[in-house]
């Protein structure tokens, strides 16, 4: 009994000498705390997708960076120079005699 005593005693007096916080301030931090971490994922979200956009346009640039390349390297050989013309052979070789 008189240790149950000694107890509440105890437990009273630690019970009420304990300060509680301000509710306001307690509630204050935490909607602190979920704002910083809202504007965070959102920074984060929109960081993302800028460097989503920026992936595609560099892509598309240097897709048509490559295609111009390529364009100008298929260039066609320029046409051979037209031969001379030969001699005339008419009259200059001697007639085969087939019908002997």
């Amino acid at each position: 009994m008189r240790c149950t005593l000694l107890f509440s005693i105890l437990v009273f007096l630690v019970g009420c000498t304990v300060e509680l916080p301000d509710k306001e301030k307690l509630v204050d931090e935490y909607y602190q705390i979920k704002v910083d971490n809202l504007r965070a994922t959102t920074i984060d979200k929109c960081k993302k997708e800028q460097i989503a956009r920026a992936d595609a346009d560099v892509d598309s640039i240097v897709h048509r960076l490559l295609n111009a390349d390529l364009h100008d390297t298929l260039n066609f050989p320029a046409r051979p120079a037209r031969p001379t013309r030969p001699d005339p052979i008419i009259g200059t070789v001697q007639k085969f005699d087939l019908e002997k």
